[in-house]
C-alpha cells in the first residue's frame, strides 16, 4: 500500500493548502491540476497511492465525481475524498463510502477524513481476527 495522498484541484492555493495538510497528516503529498493529470499520476504508479482528495469542479470534460468512480473501478486499493464549495453529489454519484466534504473545510477535517480513510484500507488488508489499535 502506498503512503503518497493525491490532491487534485485546479485552484493552486487550495491544492498547496490541502497538500500541506496532507503532510501534517503524516504522508507525503503529490498534486493534479486536472482529471487527467490524476489519471496519468495513478496509471504511471498506482501503488504508489494511498488515497486521492479531489474537488468535484474541474476543467475539461470530466469532473471529481467521474475521478472518484474511475479510480473505485480502476484501483479498489486507493481511497477516495472528494470536496467542494459549490456542489454537493446526489445519492449514488460517488462510489460506497466515498466521504464528501464541503467547503470550506478545516484542516482537523480533511486529516479525520485521510486517517480515516488509509485505516478502513488497512483493516481490510490484515489477516482476520488482527485488530487496529
Amino acid at each position: 500500500m502506498g503512503s503518497t495522498i493525491l490532491v487534485v484541484d485546479d485552484d493552486a492555493f487550495v491544492r498547496m493548502d490541502l497538500a500541506e495538510i496532507v503532510e501534517e497528516s503524516g504522508f507525503a503529498a503529490c498534486e493534479a491540476c486536472s482529471v487527467a493529470e490524476a489519471l496519468a499520476l495513478i496509471d504511471a504508479a498506482p501503488e504508489r497511492f494511498a488515497a486521492v482528495v479531489t474537488d468535484i469542479q474541474m476543467p475539461g470534460s470530466r469532473n471529481g465525481i467521474v475521478l472518484a468512480n474511475h479510480v473505485a473501478y480502476m484501483w479498489p486499493h486507493i481511497r477516495v475524498i472528494v470536496i467542494s464549495g459549490g456542489r454537493v453529489p446526489l445519492e449514488g454519484q460517488l462510489p460506497f463510502a466515498t466521504p464528501f466534504i464541503a467547503k470550506p473545510y478545516t484542516a482537523p477535517t480533511i486529516s479525520a477524513a485521510i486517517l480515516g480513510a488509509v485505516a478502513d484500507l488497512s483493516a481490510r488488508r490484515m489477516p482476520e481476527g488482527t485488530q487496529v489499535s
